[in-house]
């Protein structure tokens, strides 16, 4: 009897241990755990779609829209209404023939092909397949009328880039592709409706600001990860509970005035070259320009590989961005910053040099562009005529370290910091560096072709303006930027260069003797090729006075020998508001081939007047440096 009450008591607790652990384990199933429970059921069942906002405008200073969305006409197949029994090629066969069949009979040239089908249906088969995009209103409306014919495609309006002004800024404005938001890998319920993403220009570097932030539509699914079929059911009806609506990204106001910008690329036209046009007061890119240029439209939705070859192959290379990440030598227009150098070692604004056409030293000869020579010179002077063997001399009795220094306080070697992506640092080259990458050490002869802007010294363009502006201010160097942000504060300096006043001012000086004595004429008179009936040339002379350096830096030898010509300018000369720095690629000569140019866009900004004409047997007044 008592053996037997033992066995009931343990067998009753045994049964109270078992309702214990039952309730337990239900307890952590429905309660504890219902969260992952609920998480397993969702990637079972539940797919969540990414939906972008509508992507914001680029604007220019005069909120001239630059880059905006438009409507793109699209017809889309619905998959879950083709689905067939067996293997998956058996639905890819009906989607493929159904398709065909709209392009029969709305004489539609194909835009995908069954390898994107497959492609779809493997990876984002619960949202529609775009089988055509970007279609005419005409074409998208003959569609819509006859709908009813084609059960399983459904119509729709996406947005996609457009560029109003086409090739105009392109370089600056880069163009946009679409590309996948999500990591499919790290959150495989992810879909993504393609994102429109920058690829390059402002569009790449405020690409978040424009963007906006992505929405989500949730959609539920079958076993095999098709939607339920409902017959012509949009993606908006089919939206599900917990998604969120996207937010349209911010318009982007740019620096930019397209009006210079037009005159800047008007003259870079048929040239391969470089432009950068900057307010010297605050650091605004006013205009930035490289030839040869491309038109983003034609880059939108998808970059194709004969567009890509255009922008990437040699020797146009239209997608490369040469006013920032293109490494050129300055030529003369280094010379004002070697006269800096002179001046803050000693050497006085009076002191002569007598230029006999030639610099000798050792066994290197270095000629002037006068080979006659200009005989006795002072740095103001030798400036305004652009005298090599002056500088030469004048970096041989400073020193490599003097000049070095000063290009490098103007920013040379070293990146300006504008909001654009992909910028060069350019080289200002030393010892050091010469025997890390020549393995030879520094000659004196490194000294003289540095001063007078060749050897292996490399500016670019923007770098060249940051230069102008910084002289026309007097001595303020500021970073350039494209972003309109001086309603939320006014740009300071970025340092200034360590130069004394008067220094800066005879240099500025000795630029405004270039326009109006010397080789860079043709910045401030421009003669027009054509001769009047009593046989003469009409000429124009800017309203305004200004300073300017030409320059012609010879590169390559034998047959690969060309030149690479250059101006700096700024206007006007008192108070100036505008800088610029051009480079034209295979010219003749900094006066010949750029100033005229330059004489253009500053004749657009501030206008120009005529003045006396000159008989058409007249000598040239374009300078030869």
């Amino acid at each position: 009897m008592k053996t037997s009450s033992w066995f009931i008591l343990a067998l009753g607790a045994l049964f109270v241990f078992g309702e214990l652990v039952l309730a337990i384990s239900l307890f952590r199933l429905q309660v504890l755990n219902v969260a992952d429970s609920r998480e397993s059921q969702e990637i079972q069942t539940i797919r969540r779609v990414r939906v972008p906002g509508l992507r914001g405008r680029i604007l220019d200073c005069k909120n001239r829209v630059l880059a905006e969305c438009r409507p793109s006409y699209c017809i889309s197949c619905n998959l879950e209404e083709f689905q067939r029994r067996g293997a998956p090629s058996n639905t890819v066969a009906a989607i493929d023939a159904a398709i065909e069949n709209v392009a029969t009979a709305l004489d539609l040239k194909r835009q995908i092909n069954i390898r994107q089908i497959e492609r779809h249906l493997r990876t984002a088969s619960a949202i529609p397949l775009i089988a055509w995009r970007d279609l005419d209103a005409r074409t998208f409306a003959r569609f819509c009328e006859r709908l009813d014919e084609f059960p399983g495609f459904i119509d729709h309006v996406e947005a996609e880039r457009t560029y109003p002004y086409g090739s105009l800024a392109a370089h600056v404005l880069g163009y946009t592709g679409r590309g996948n938001a999500g990591d499919p890998e790290r959150d495989p319920v992810y879909f993504s409706e393609k994102d429109m993403m920058g690829r390059s220009g402002v569009e790449s570097y405020y690409n978040r600001f424009l963007a906006g932030v992505t929405g989500e539509r949730r959609i539920r699914v079958d076993a095999r990860g098709f939607r339920p079929t409902k017959a012509r059911q949009t993606m908006l009806e089919e939206a599900g509970d917990g998604g969120m609506a996207p937010a349209d990204g911010l318009d982007l106001h740019l620096t930019l005035d397209i009006k210079i910008q037009a005159d800047v690329e008007r003259e870079l036209h048929s040239v391969t070259g470089a432009c950068v046009v900057l307010n010297p007061r605050n650091g605004a890119v006013l205009a930035l320009a490289s030839a040869p240029t491309f038109d983003p439209n034609s880059c939108v939705p998808y970059l194709s590989p004969e567009v890509y070859a255009s922008l990437t192959n040699a020797p146009a290379k239209r997608g490369q961005n040469r006013a920032v990440n293109e490494g050129y030598a300055p030529g003369s227009t280094f010379k004002p910053i070697t006269a800096l150098a002179g001046l803050s070692t000693g050497w006085m604004p009076e002191d002569e040099y007598n230029c006999t056409g030639v610099y000798r030293l050792g066994d290197l000869r270095l000629h002037c562009w006068n080979r006659y020579g200009h005989s006795y010179v002072n740095i103001r002077q030798a400036l305004e005529q652009s005298c090599n063997t002056f500088f030469c001399n004048l970096g041989t009795a400073i020193g490599s370290n003097a000049v070095i220094k000063a290009a490098q306080a103007f920013g040379l070697g070293s990146r300006t910091g504008i909001d654009l992506g992909g910028e060069y640092a350019g080289v200002v080259p030393d010892d050091e560096w010469k025997r890390r990458w020549y393995n030879e050490p520094w000659y004196p002869g490194d000294t003289c072709q540095m001063c007078i802007g060749q050897g292996m010294l490399l500016v670019t363009p923007l770098q060249m303006a940051v230069v102008a502006a910084t002289l026309a201010n007097g001595g303020d160097i500021y970073r350039p930027f494209l972003y309109d942000r001086e309603h939320l504060s006014a740009p300071k300096p970025v340092r200034r260069i360590p130069f004394a006043r008067d220094d800066i001012e005879l240099v500025r000086r000795g630029m405004k003797d270039v326009v109006d004595l010397g080789t860079g004429r043709s910045i401030a008179i421009r003669t027009d090729p054509e001769v009047t009936p009593n046989g003469r040339h009409r000429r124009y002379k800017l309203n305004v006075d200004c300073g300017g350096k030409t320059g012609t830096a010879e590169i390559g030898r034998g047959e690969t020998k060309r030149k690479n010509t250059w101006i700096i300018a700024f206007a006007p000369f008192d108070k100036p508001t505008v800088a610029i720095a051009m480079v034209v690629e295979r010219g003749e000569s900094g006066g010949k081939t750029v100033a005229p140019r330059v004489h253009n866009v500053l004749a657009g900004i501030f206008g120009e007047n005529e003045i006396s004409a000159v008989y058409a047997t007249s000598s040239s007044l374009e300078g030869r440096d």
